[in-house]
Protein backbone atom coordinates (compact mmCIF):
# COMPACT_ATOMS: atom_id res chain seq x y z
CA UNK A 1 0.00 0.00 0.00
CA UNK A 2 1.37 3.40 -1.01
CA UNK A 3 1.63 6.03 1.73
CA UNK A 4 0.84 9.40 0.13
CA UNK A 5 2.45 12.10 2.29
CA UNK A 6 5.13 13.75 0.19
CA UNK A 7 4.73 17.34 -0.91
CA UNK A 8 6.43 18.64 -4.03
CA UNK A 9 7.86 22.03 -3.03
CA UNK A 10 7.74 23.46 -6.55
CA UNK A 11 9.56 26.77 -6.59
CA UNK A 12 7.66 29.54 -8.37
CA UNK A 13 10.60 30.12 -10.74
CA UNK A 14 9.83 26.76 -12.36
CA UNK A 15 6.52 28.11 -13.67
CA UNK A 16 6.50 30.24 -16.81
CA UNK A 17 5.68 33.92 -16.41
CA UNK A 18 6.53 37.41 -17.59
CA UNK A 19 10.31 37.61 -17.91
CA UNK A 20 10.67 34.08 -16.55
CA UNK A 21 10.43 31.24 -19.07
CA UNK A 22 10.74 28.71 -16.26
CA UNK A 23 10.87 24.96 -16.79
CA UNK A 24 7.19 24.07 -16.43
CA UNK A 25 7.50 20.84 -18.40
CA UNK A 26 9.92 19.47 -15.79
CA UNK A 27 7.00 18.81 -13.46
CA UNK A 28 6.26 15.84 -15.71
CA UNK A 29 9.09 14.04 -13.92
CA UNK A 30 6.77 13.73 -10.91
CA UNK A 31 4.94 10.38 -10.95
CA UNK A 32 1.44 11.59 -10.15
CA UNK A 33 -1.16 8.92 -9.53
CA UNK A 34 -2.41 6.38 -7.02
CA UNK A 35 0.84 4.40 -7.02
CA UNK A 36 2.96 7.47 -6.24
CA UNK A 37 3.92 8.66 -2.73
CA UNK A 38 3.33 12.25 -3.90
CA UNK A 39 0.39 13.82 -2.06
CA UNK A 40 0.34 17.50 -2.99
CA UNK A 41 2.17 20.48 -4.47
CA UNK A 42 3.20 23.71 -2.72
CA UNK A 43 4.78 26.83 -4.26
CA UNK A 44 4.52 29.23 -1.26
CA UNK A 45 1.89 31.23 -3.14
CA UNK A 46 -1.87 31.52 -3.59
CA UNK A 47 -1.71 30.88 -7.35
CA UNK A 48 -1.67 27.39 -8.77
CA UNK A 49 1.20 26.37 -11.05
CA UNK A 50 -0.55 25.99 -14.45
CA UNK A 51 1.64 23.01 -15.29
CA UNK A 52 0.17 21.07 -12.35
CA UNK A 53 -2.99 20.48 -14.40
CA UNK A 54 -4.90 19.15 -11.41
CA UNK A 55 -2.78 16.01 -11.22
CA UNK A 56 -2.42 16.47 -7.46
CA UNK A 57 -3.99 18.73 -4.83
CA UNK A 58 -2.45 22.17 -4.49
CA UNK A 59 -1.84 23.74 -1.06
CA UNK A 60 -2.31 27.52 -1.42
CA UNK A 61 -0.46 29.63 1.13
CA UNK A 62 -1.08 32.98 2.79
CA UNK A 63 2.67 33.49 2.92
CA UNK A 64 3.13 37.08 4.18
CA UNK A 65 0.94 39.95 5.37
CA UNK A 66 0.41 41.16 1.80
CA UNK A 67 -1.08 37.78 0.91
CA UNK A 68 -4.04 38.54 3.19
CA UNK A 69 -5.29 41.24 0.85
CA UNK A 70 -5.67 42.10 -2.83
CA UNK A 71 -5.45 39.54 -5.60
CA UNK A 72 -3.70 36.94 -3.47
CA UNK A 73 -6.50 36.95 -0.93
CA UNK A 74 -9.12 36.76 -3.68
CA UNK A 75 -7.43 33.59 -4.94
CA UNK A 76 -7.37 32.16 -1.42
CA UNK A 77 -11.09 32.91 -0.91
CA UNK A 78 -12.00 31.31 -4.21
CA UNK A 79 -9.69 28.32 -4.17
CA UNK A 80 -11.24 24.94 -4.77
CA UNK A 81 -8.53 23.19 -2.79
CA UNK A 82 -9.41 21.92 0.69
CA UNK A 83 -6.34 22.89 2.75
CA UNK A 84 -4.88 26.38 3.15
CA UNK A 85 -1.49 27.13 4.70
CA UNK A 86 -0.91 30.23 6.81
CA UNK A 87 2.31 32.30 7.04
CA UNK A 88 5.81 31.09 6.25
CA UNK A 89 8.34 31.77 9.05
CA UNK A 90 6.43 34.85 10.26
CA UNK A 91 8.93 35.47 13.07
CA UNK A 92 11.52 36.27 10.41
CA UNK A 93 9.14 38.45 8.42
CA UNK A 94 8.35 40.81 11.30
CA UNK A 95 4.85 39.44 11.87
CA UNK A 96 3.89 39.25 15.53
CA UNK A 97 1.79 36.43 16.98
CA UNK A 98 -0.86 39.04 17.79
CA UNK A 99 -1.03 40.22 14.18
CA UNK A 100 -1.30 36.64 13.04
CA UNK A 101 -4.08 35.98 15.57
CA UNK A 102 -6.09 38.94 14.30
CA UNK A 103 -5.89 37.80 10.67
CA UNK A 104 -6.58 34.24 11.77
CA UNK A 105 -9.77 35.23 13.55
CA UNK A 106 -10.97 37.71 10.95
CA UNK A 107 -10.08 35.99 7.69
CA UNK A 108 -8.86 32.44 8.12
CA UNK A 109 -11.51 31.04 10.45
CA UNK A 110 -14.39 32.09 8.14
CA UNK A 111 -12.79 29.95 5.42
CA UNK A 112 -13.20 26.97 7.70
CA UNK A 113 -16.62 27.91 9.05
CA UNK A 114 -18.22 28.98 5.79
CA UNK A 115 -16.33 26.99 3.17
CA UNK A 116 -15.20 23.89 5.01
CA UNK A 117 -11.50 24.51 4.48
CA UNK A 118 -8.87 22.96 6.72
CA UNK A 119 -6.17 25.28 7.97
CA UNK A 120 -2.48 24.88 8.61
CA UNK A 121 -0.73 26.85 11.33
CA UNK A 122 2.06 29.30 10.57
CA UNK A 123 5.26 27.35 9.89
CA UNK A 124 8.16 28.66 11.97
CA UNK A 125 11.88 27.93 12.00
CA UNK A 126 13.05 25.45 14.62
CA UNK A 127 15.26 27.94 16.50
CA UNK A 128 14.34 29.55 19.82
CA UNK A 129 12.60 32.52 18.20
CA UNK A 130 10.48 30.24 16.06
CA UNK A 131 9.48 28.00 18.95
CA UNK A 132 8.57 30.96 21.15
CA UNK A 133 6.54 32.49 18.33
CA UNK A 134 4.45 29.40 17.63
CA UNK A 135 3.89 28.73 21.33
CA UNK A 136 2.50 32.26 21.71
CA UNK A 137 0.34 31.97 18.60
CA UNK A 138 -1.10 28.61 19.61
CA UNK A 139 -2.01 30.00 23.02
CA UNK A 140 -3.73 33.00 21.40
CA UNK A 141 -5.87 30.81 19.13
CA UNK A 142 -6.42 27.97 21.60
CA UNK A 143 -10.20 28.26 21.29
CA UNK A 144 -10.06 28.03 17.49
CA UNK A 145 -6.80 26.24 16.72
CA UNK A 146 -5.50 25.17 13.31
CA UNK A 147 -6.23 21.76 11.86
CA UNK A 148 -2.55 21.10 11.19
CA UNK A 149 0.63 22.05 13.04
CA UNK A 150 3.10 23.12 10.34
CA UNK A 151 6.83 22.81 11.01
CA UNK A 152 10.18 23.52 9.36
CA UNK A 153 13.41 21.74 10.19
CA UNK A 154 16.98 21.92 8.88
CA UNK A 155 20.05 20.25 10.40
CA UNK A 156 22.79 17.68 9.76
CA UNK A 157 21.39 15.00 12.06
CA UNK A 158 18.34 12.90 11.24
CA UNK A 159 17.89 11.88 14.87
CA UNK A 160 17.70 15.53 15.89
CA UNK A 161 15.09 16.16 13.21
CA UNK A 162 12.96 13.27 14.41
CA UNK A 163 13.26 14.39 18.04
CA UNK A 164 12.19 17.94 17.18
CA UNK A 165 9.17 16.84 15.17
CA UNK A 166 8.15 14.37 17.88
CA UNK A 167 8.61 16.97 20.64
CA UNK A 168 6.47 19.51 18.79
CA UNK A 169 3.76 16.95 18.25
CA UNK A 170 3.87 16.07 21.95
CA UNK A 171 3.18 19.73 22.79
CA UNK A 172 0.02 19.74 20.67
CA UNK A 173 -0.89 16.06 20.25
CA UNK A 174 -4.42 16.81 19.07
CA UNK A 175 -3.10 18.24 15.78
CA UNK A 176 -1.74 16.30 12.86
CA UNK A 177 1.62 17.60 11.66
CA UNK A 178 2.70 18.97 8.30
CA UNK A 179 6.46 19.36 7.97
CA UNK A 180 6.29 21.86 5.15
CA UNK A 181 10.07 22.28 4.81
CA UNK A 182 12.81 19.86 5.84
CA UNK A 183 16.33 19.14 4.55
CA UNK A 184 19.82 18.12 5.57
CA UNK A 185 22.33 20.99 5.51
CA UNK A 186 25.45 18.78 5.50
CA UNK A 187 27.70 19.40 2.49
CA UNK A 188 28.52 15.71 2.15
CA UNK A 189 26.31 14.02 -0.42
CA UNK A 190 26.01 10.66 1.32
CA UNK A 191 25.28 12.30 4.67
CA UNK A 192 22.39 14.10 2.95
CA UNK A 193 21.11 10.84 1.51
CA UNK A 194 21.33 9.09 4.88
CA UNK A 195 19.47 11.95 6.63
CA UNK A 196 16.78 11.99 3.96
CA UNK A 197 16.21 8.24 3.99
CA UNK A 198 16.05 8.11 7.79
CA UNK A 199 13.69 11.04 8.22
CA UNK A 200 11.37 10.36 5.29
CA UNK A 201 10.91 6.71 6.19
CA UNK A 202 10.23 7.67 9.79
CA UNK A 203 7.63 10.28 8.81
CA UNK A 204 5.97 7.81 6.45
CA UNK A 205 5.47 5.55 9.46
CA UNK A 206 3.86 8.12 11.79
CA UNK A 207 0.07 8.27 11.52
CA UNK A 208 0.06 11.79 12.94
CA UNK A 209 2.36 13.15 10.22
CA UNK A 210 -0.11 14.22 7.55
CA UNK A 211 2.33 15.45 4.88
CA UNK A 212 5.92 16.62 4.54
CA UNK A 213 7.94 18.48 1.95
CA UNK A 214 11.62 17.97 1.20
CA UNK A 215 13.23 21.31 0.32
CA UNK A 216 13.07 21.84 -2.62
CA UNK A 217 12.59 21.60 -6.37
CA UNK A 218 14.37 24.59 -7.87
CA UNK A 219 17.27 25.06 -10.25
CA UNK A 220 19.62 26.93 -7.94
CA UNK A 221 20.58 26.67 -4.29
CA UNK A 222 18.22 28.95 -2.35
CA UNK A 223 20.93 30.48 -0.14
CA UNK A 224 24.24 29.73 1.59
CA UNK A 225 22.44 27.90 4.40
CA UNK A 226 21.02 25.25 2.09
CA UNK A 227 23.38 22.44 1.07
CA UNK A 228 24.11 22.04 -2.66
CA UNK A 229 24.19 18.30 -1.96
CA UNK A 230 20.50 18.43 -0.99
CA UNK A 231 19.30 19.88 -4.30
CA UNK A 232 16.37 17.97 -5.79
CA UNK A 233 16.81 19.63 -9.19
CA UNK A 234 19.87 20.49 -11.25
CA UNK A 235 20.50 23.74 -13.11
CA UNK A 236 18.58 22.46 -16.14
CA UNK A 237 15.51 21.48 -14.14
CA UNK A 238 16.15 17.75 -14.23
CA UNK A 239 15.65 15.88 -10.99
CA UNK A 240 18.81 14.89 -9.14
CA UNK A 241 19.24 11.35 -7.84
CA UNK A 242 17.93 12.55 -4.47
CA UNK A 243 14.93 14.10 -6.18
CA UNK A 244 14.23 10.86 -8.03
CA UNK A 245 14.47 8.87 -4.80
CA UNK A 246 12.03 11.23 -3.11
CA UNK A 247 9.33 11.00 -5.76
CA UNK A 248 9.70 7.30 -6.57
CA UNK A 249 10.95 5.26 -3.62
CA UNK A 250 8.90 4.04 -0.69
CA UNK A 251 10.47 3.08 1.56
CA UNK A 252 13.45 5.15 0.57
CA UNK A 253 16.79 3.33 0.42
CA UNK A 254 20.28 4.80 0.41
CA UNK A 255 21.82 3.76 -2.92
CA UNK A 256 23.73 0.53 -2.56
CA UNK A 257 22.24 -0.34 0.82
CA UNK A 258 19.37 -2.42 -0.50
CA UNK A 259 19.64 -6.17 -0.25
CA UNK A 260 20.43 -7.66 -3.63
CA UNK A 261 19.33 -11.23 -4.26
CA UNK A 262 20.10 -13.09 -7.44
CA UNK A 263 16.58 -12.72 -8.81
CA UNK A 264 16.67 -8.94 -8.26
CA UNK A 265 19.95 -8.02 -9.88
CA UNK A 266 18.39 -7.16 -13.22
CA UNK A 267 16.12 -4.54 -11.68
CA UNK A 268 18.50 -2.86 -9.25
CA UNK A 269 21.52 -2.57 -11.49
CA UNK A 270 24.94 -4.18 -11.58
CA UNK A 271 26.44 -5.56 -8.40
CA UNK A 272 30.06 -6.68 -8.07
CA UNK A 273 30.50 -9.80 -5.96
CA UNK A 274 32.23 -13.12 -5.66
CA UNK A 275 30.15 -16.18 -6.64
CA UNK A 276 29.75 -17.26 -3.01
CA UNK A 277 28.33 -13.92 -1.87
CA UNK A 278 24.57 -13.98 -2.28
CA UNK A 279 23.61 -10.74 -0.54
CA UNK A 280 25.43 -7.41 -0.56
CA UNK A 281 25.07 -4.05 1.06
CA UNK A 282 27.26 -1.02 0.53
CA UNK A 283 27.36 2.58 1.72
CA UNK A 284 29.79 5.48 1.94
CA UNK A 285 30.12 8.69 3.82
CA UNK A 286 33.07 11.04 4.22
CA UNK A 287 33.83 12.81 7.49
CA UNK A 288 36.76 14.34 9.18
CA UNK A 289 43.06 10.81 14.47
CA UNK A 290 46.18 9.81 15.15
CA UNK A 291 47.68 7.20 12.86
CA UNK A 292 50.45 4.61 12.80
CA UNK A 293 51.95 2.99 9.72
CA UNK A 294 51.37 -0.75 9.41
CA UNK A 295 53.94 -3.53 9.73
CA UNK A 296 53.33 -6.93 8.10
CA UNK A 297 49.87 -7.40 6.65
CA UNK A 298 47.68 -10.46 6.37
CA UNK A 299 47.15 -11.80 2.84
CA UNK A 300 43.63 -10.33 2.70
CA UNK A 301 44.81 -6.94 3.96
CA UNK A 302 47.66 -6.85 1.46
CA UNK A 303 45.39 -7.91 -1.36
CA UNK A 304 42.83 -5.21 -0.52
CA UNK A 305 45.58 -2.58 -0.40
CA UNK A 306 46.97 -3.79 -3.73
CA UNK A 307 43.53 -3.64 -5.32
CA UNK A 308 43.22 -0.01 -4.26
CA UNK A 309 46.71 0.93 -5.39
CA UNK A 310 46.59 -0.82 -8.74
CA UNK A 311 43.50 1.17 -9.60
CA UNK A 312 45.07 4.41 -8.28
CA UNK A 313 48.27 3.78 -10.29
CA UNK A 314 46.21 3.49 -13.46
CA UNK A 315 44.96 7.04 -12.82
CA UNK A 316 48.40 8.39 -11.94
CA UNK A 317 47.55 8.71 -8.23
CA UNK A 318 49.95 8.13 -5.34
CA UNK A 319 49.51 4.76 -3.56
CA UNK A 320 47.79 4.47 -0.22
CA UNK A 321 49.69 3.14 2.78
CA UNK A 322 48.14 0.77 5.30
CA UNK A 323 47.55 2.34 8.70
CA UNK A 324 47.20 0.15 11.79
CA UNK A 325 45.21 2.67 13.79
CA UNK A 326 42.72 3.12 10.99
CA UNK A 327 42.43 -0.66 10.77
CA UNK A 328 41.80 -0.87 14.53
CA UNK A 329 39.13 1.79 14.24
CA UNK A 330 37.58 -0.10 11.35
CA UNK A 331 37.67 -3.36 13.34
CA UNK A 332 35.91 -1.82 16.33
CA UNK A 333 33.17 -0.44 14.12
CA UNK A 334 32.81 -3.67 12.12
CA UNK A 335 32.21 -5.51 15.41
CA UNK A 336 29.55 -2.94 16.28
CA UNK A 337 27.81 -3.51 12.94
CA UNK A 338 27.90 -7.26 13.51
CA UNK A 339 26.25 -6.74 16.89
CA UNK A 340 23.42 -4.59 15.55
CA UNK A 341 23.07 -6.72 12.42
CA UNK A 342 22.84 -3.93 9.87
CA UNK A 343 24.86 -1.34 7.98
CA UNK A 344 24.79 2.03 9.65
CA UNK A 345 27.40 4.73 9.32
CA UNK A 346 29.36 5.98 12.28
CA UNK A 347 28.93 9.61 13.22
CA UNK A 348 31.55 12.17 12.30
CA UNK A 349 32.79 12.58 15.86
CA UNK A 350 33.46 8.82 16.02
CA UNK A 351 35.92 9.05 13.12
CA UNK A 352 37.54 12.50 12.93
CA UNK A 353 39.38 13.07 9.67
CA UNK A 354 38.33 9.66 8.39
CA UNK A 355 36.21 8.73 5.40
CA UNK A 356 34.25 5.50 5.60
CA UNK A 357 33.17 2.80 3.15
CA UNK A 358 30.90 0.01 4.35
CA UNK A 359 29.92 -3.32 2.83
CA UNK A 360 28.36 -6.59 3.94
CA UNK A 361 28.13 -10.07 2.47
CA UNK A 362 26.48 -13.33 3.36
CA UNK A 363 29.94 -14.89 3.55
CA UNK A 364 33.45 -14.58 2.14
CA UNK A 365 36.90 -16.01 2.85
CA UNK A 366 38.52 -12.78 1.63
CA UNK A 367 36.11 -10.06 2.75
CA UNK A 368 38.52 -7.13 2.51
CA UNK A 369 39.55 -7.89 -1.05
CA UNK A 370 35.93 -8.61 -1.94
CA UNK A 371 34.79 -5.24 -0.61
CA UNK A 372 37.66 -3.40 -2.32
CA UNK A 373 36.76 -4.99 -5.65
CA UNK A 374 33.10 -4.16 -5.18
CA UNK A 375 33.78 -0.52 -4.32
CA UNK A 376 36.24 -0.03 -7.17
CA UNK A 377 33.94 -1.75 -9.65
CA UNK A 378 31.83 1.41 -9.39
CA UNK A 379 34.35 3.02 -11.74
CA UNK A 380 32.02 2.16 -14.60
CA UNK A 381 29.38 4.45 -13.07
CA UNK A 382 31.66 7.47 -12.66
CA UNK A 383 31.95 9.90 -15.56
CA UNK A 384 34.13 12.66 -14.13
CA UNK A 385 31.37 14.74 -12.56
CA UNK A 386 31.94 16.75 -9.34
CA UNK A 387 30.77 15.01 -6.18
CA UNK A 388 27.06 15.56 -5.65
CA UNK A 389 26.22 15.46 -9.33
CA UNK A 390 25.05 12.49 -11.32
CA UNK A 391 24.18 9.28 -9.52
CA UNK A 392 26.48 9.67 -6.52
CA UNK A 393 25.10 6.56 -4.87
CA UNK A 394 26.38 4.46 -7.75
CA UNK A 395 29.97 5.73 -7.67
CA UNK A 396 30.68 7.17 -4.19
CA UNK A 397 32.70 4.21 -2.91
CA UNK A 398 34.94 4.37 -5.96
CA UNK A 399 35.62 8.07 -5.62
CA UNK A 400 36.54 7.68 -1.94
CA UNK A 401 38.99 4.90 -2.83
CA UNK A 402 40.46 7.11 -5.55
CA UNK A 403 40.48 10.48 -3.78
CA UNK A 404 43.70 12.28 -4.71
CA UNK A 405 44.47 13.69 -1.24
CA UNK A 406 43.70 10.44 0.63
CA UNK A 407 46.98 8.81 1.71
CA UNK A 408 46.09 6.14 4.31
CA UNK A 409 43.81 3.12 4.44
CA UNK A 410 42.72 0.69 7.13
CA UNK A 411 40.14 -2.09 6.74
CA UNK A 412 38.62 -4.78 8.90
CA UNK A 413 35.69 -7.20 9.01
CA UNK A 414 33.53 -8.95 11.58
CA UNK A 415 30.94 -11.74 11.46
CA UNK A 416 27.56 -11.77 13.13
CA UNK A 417 25.90 -14.81 14.71
CA UNK A 418 24.41 -15.85 11.36
CA UNK A 419 27.73 -15.75 9.54
CA UNK A 420 27.16 -12.51 7.66
CA UNK A 421 30.33 -10.45 7.26
CA UNK A 422 30.50 -6.69 7.79
CA UNK A 423 33.42 -4.82 6.21
CA UNK A 424 34.58 -1.32 7.12
CA UNK A 425 37.12 0.76 5.21
CA UNK A 426 38.57 3.88 6.79
CA UNK A 427 40.40 6.53 4.76
CA UNK A 428 42.46 9.57 5.75
CA UNK A 429 42.19 12.31 4.81
CA UNK A 430 38.56 11.73 3.77
CA UNK A 431 37.30 12.26 0.25
CA UNK A 432 33.98 12.91 -1.48
CA UNK A 433 33.92 16.64 -0.90
CA UNK A 434 30.86 18.11 -2.57
CA UNK A 435 31.69 20.07 -5.68
CA UNK A 436 35.16 18.57 -6.07
CA UNK A 437 36.49 15.71 -8.21
CA UNK A 438 38.60 12.79 -6.97
CA UNK A 439 41.40 13.29 -9.53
Amino acid sequence: MVIKKRQILWDWTNSAGAGNPGVPDKINQVPFGNSSPVASVVNWNAWVPPELKDRAPFRPMVRVLQSASGNDWAMIENTKYPIILFFNEPERAGISPEQARDIWNKQMLPLRKNKGKKLGSPAVASDDNGRKWIEKFMSLVAHNPPDFLCLHYYSKNGGDAIKYIQDMHNKWPQHKVMVTEIACIDRNAQAVVNFTVQVCNWMDGQDWVFEYGLFDFQRKVADNFISPAAQLMDANGNFTELGKMYVHQQPMKAPGKAEVHAAEIATVGPVSHEPSDAVFHAAEVASNGEFSVAAALSPDQQNALNIHNNKRKAKGLKPLIWDNQLAKNAEAYAKHLAQIGKLEHSSGDQRPNQGENLAAASGSNTPLAMAANMWLDEEKNYHGEPIGQGNFGSYGHYTQCMWRSTTKLGMASAKDAKGSVYIVGRYSPPGNVVGQKPY
